[in-house]
């Protein structure tokens, strides 16, 4: 787990950089990915044809590449975005949805990495297991739960196949679940904590995913950034699910306080954290 002092020093630089996130993401969450990046002291841009997404891609200083709801076109933007944030040594951050859940998706993941080298991939366990699959001899799970995982890995297979993941594409990985992962190959950070209503939200990941983009706009390297972004969003989650008890409130008002504890958090204001 980061040092608290670490990850103020995260908090700090975002506040003085404010970073742009270029978020070409899932249409489903669009909203919430916005607000999420608004309340955490940075913004999103979501220029998502492909003859605008290289453009706006030089402007911003990090790119997520968040591949749910997919067809060709959405495909070939993230591929000429994250093109040219690796030109221009952006970072990048791949949360591949539902990579399993059909051959077109296999085939256009399969493409995109071939073409763009993310600096942090963010999935969720069946997610990462089917990567793997996809670039070496790796069985790729016979049972697919769309966009959520259908495999529940032990805590040992789960660190081995986030180190796995990590040294096939030469990055770091986050892999969610009951539990977090983060490994870049060498390091490997086990993450727990949280609140369960986290899965109840639609977009739980896909907020995670931005929050790791803008991270690392602002961390010494890939894996600082994962393992601080993963350990705040679980501390969220804690104290969203408290003041929610506390008032007795439902789901909505889970969500709500979600944004409220980040911002209150990230900017140093008052909080229960």
């Amino acid at each position: 787990m980061p040092h608290v002092t670490d990850i103020e020093i995260i908090f700090q630089n975002i506040r003085r950089k404010a970073p742009k996130i270029h978020c070409l993401t899932n249409p489903v969450t669009m909203q919430d990915v916005a607000n999420l990046l608004l309340a955490a002291g940075g913004s999103a841009v979501m220029g998502q044809n492909e003859k605008e997404a290289a453009e706006i891609t030089g402007f911003c200083q990090g790119t997520l590449l968040n591949t749910g709801v997919p067809d060709e076109a959405k495909i070939n933007a993230c591929i000429l975005a994250g093109k040219k944030a690796n030109a221009l040594r952006h970072p990048v951050v791949l949360d591949p949805v539902g990579v399993g859940a059909s051959a077109f998706r296999r085939e256009t993941i399969k493409n995109l990495l071939a073409q763009v080298h993310p600096d942090l991939i963010r999935c969720n366990q069946e997610e990462a297991a089917v990567l793997c699959s996809l670039f070496s001899d790796r069985t790729s799970p016979r049972s697919h739960g769309g966009v959520e995982s259908a495999l529940r890995l032990t805590e040992s297979d789960v660190c081995s196949t986030a180190k796995q993941t990590a040294n096939l594409f030469r990055t770091t990985v986050l892999i969610t679940g009951a539990m977090d992962v983060v490994s870049d190959g060498e390091n490997t950070q086990l993450l727990t904590g949280g609140d369960s209503r986290i899965c109840r939200i639609t977009g739980g990941g896909c907020m995670l995913s931005a929050l790791c983009a803008l991270f690392l706009c602002a961390a010494d390297s890939p894996f600082d950034a994962a393992c601080a972004a993963g350990t705040l969003w679980r501390e969220v989650a804690c104290c969203a699910g408290r003041r929610t008890d506390a008032t007795h409130g439902g789901i909505g008002t889970f969500h709500t306080q979600l944004f409220d504890v980040l911002e209150e958090k990230i900017f140093n204001t008052e909080t229960d954290l």
